[in-house]
């Protein structure tokens, strides 16, 4: 989905006026991954107060950027015979309109048992029947023309925090007294859109993913569940990107050829936001190699591009790279090994904001850090001086150091 796309239906949650959600149901999950309550009611039945609270996570489940936060993730079996899993399971689930209490539990406990998170948490479901209304050769929509009508349901997973202990006033016993803590529902770290609105119309091929962290998918989630393919999260996109570069090039790594991929890369990202009105850009294998190509990368280092790539960006290397990690960064995202590697197929395709410079080149060493503005890149080189490599930075008058201005 594109960023259009996905606003239209995230402008649905602007006011509980016009939101028109037909039903909502939820299951409150214990620490113990126990479930504690259950339930699905109208959604007119909540009160107002409650109902903005709602929308607000129901907008959230649709924001960030796509290719980061908002991934498109096709099933990996494209048929709905199934109604166990995946396309089949939510299907039943949608077209029941939350109303089947038998497959809402079911698929809360398909949660539950792979959902990986420590603590108490809420799964709020929506169903939704959106009139799509027409849109004009220029533009401008027709509330009175509808083309279809989008039967939807919207899934947000959302943390559940004790709040902060402290003192508050009782206005009826006219006394200070220690407040009462209570599990407060946070803004949501998972959610999905089904079916995906492609085109401005119902696709039952895919789903929108939502991924408030960049670094951590939920792979059996998507894997075992809802049973459909992703890209990398946008952090291993970059760090594995960096990597294979690094890996690729080898003793060819020079200075001049790094810049040179970055720039054409940079180059080739702009080109395709121009044919495509500058919407989302993803890069595949065939792209990054021809970048190569272009950057002057001997046929030796190119002959082993492929296999490099596909051993790069393997999902059970990824998966042992994080296990690892794990053990040695205490920051590092908790990756439970008892948790099997996903079969989840991970499509060779990169978002190219997670790969390509937008703005600034980096230039770094133990003692340095140095930003270019990509678009001028000319102004720095290497050069051999008193038999030392260096970097060699064209000076210009408005240069300053710590904002003080340096005469030249």
């Amino acid at each position: 989905m594109i960023k259009k796309e996905i606003n239209e239906i995230k402008s649905l949650f602007d006011t509980i006026q016009d939101c028109n959600i037909e039903r909502m149901a939820g299951c409150y999950v214990n620490g113990e991954k126990s479930i504690v309550k259950t339930f699905s009611e109208p959604f007119h039945s909540f009160p107002d107060e409650e109902k903005y609270k709602y929308l607000e996570i129901f907008r959230k489940t649709l924001s960030g950027t796509p290719g980061k936060n908002l991934l498109d993730a096709d099933f990996l079996d494209d048929t709905s015979e199934n109604v166990d899993y995946g396309k089949g399971m939510l299907l039943k689930i949608r077209n029941s309109e939350l109303k089947d209490e038998d497959a809402l539990l079911d698929f809360y406990k398909k949660v539950i048992e792979t959902y990986n998170y420590v603590g108490n948490y809420l799964i709020l479901l929506i169903y939704q029947a959106y009139d799509v209304p027409g849109v004009t050769t220029d533009g401008i929509e027709m509330d009175d023309a509808s083309d279809e009508v989008y039967k939807y349901i919207l899934c947000s997973i959302c943390p559940m925090k004790l709040t902060k202990p402290g003192l508050g006033f009782d206005d009826d016993l006219g006394e200070i007294h220690t407040l009462r803590q209570l599990f407060a529902v946070e803004l949501p770290e998972v959610g999905f859109l089904f079916p995906a609105f492609n085109e401005r119309s119902s696709d039952d091929s895919q789903i929108l993913y939502f991924a408030k962290k960049t670094d951590y998918l939920q792979d059996s989630f998507l894997d075992t569940v809802l049973k459909v393919s992703a890209t990398l999260p946008a952090k291993q996109q970059k760090e594995g990107f960096t990597e294979f570069v690094s890996d690729v090039l080898g003793e060819e790594s020079s200075f001049e050829t790094v810049l040179s991929i970055q720039e054409n890369l940079r180059e080739t990202v702009q080109t395709i936001k121009d044919e495509s009105s500058g919407e989302t850009v993803f890069l595949d294998k065939d792209t990054m190699r021809n970048v190569f190509e272009k950057s002057g990368v001997s046929q030796e280092k190119l002959s082993e591009f492929d296999s490099k790539f596909d051993e790069q960006f393997d999902m059970k290397k990824i998966r042992e790279k994080q296990i690892e990690k794990k053990s040695e960064d205490a920051d590092a995202v908790l990756v439970p090994q008892d948790i099997p590697v996903p079969n989840v197929k991970v499509e060779e395709k990169f978002f190219a904001d997670n790969v390509a410079p937008t703005r600034s080149y980096e230039v770094r060493n133990a003692n340095m850090v140095l930003r270019v503005n990509s678009r001028h890149s000319d102004i720095i080189g290497t050069r051999i001086i008193d038999g030392k490599k260096c970097l060699v930075i064209e000076m210009t008058d408005d240069l300053t150091v710590n904002g003080i201005p340096v005469e030249m």
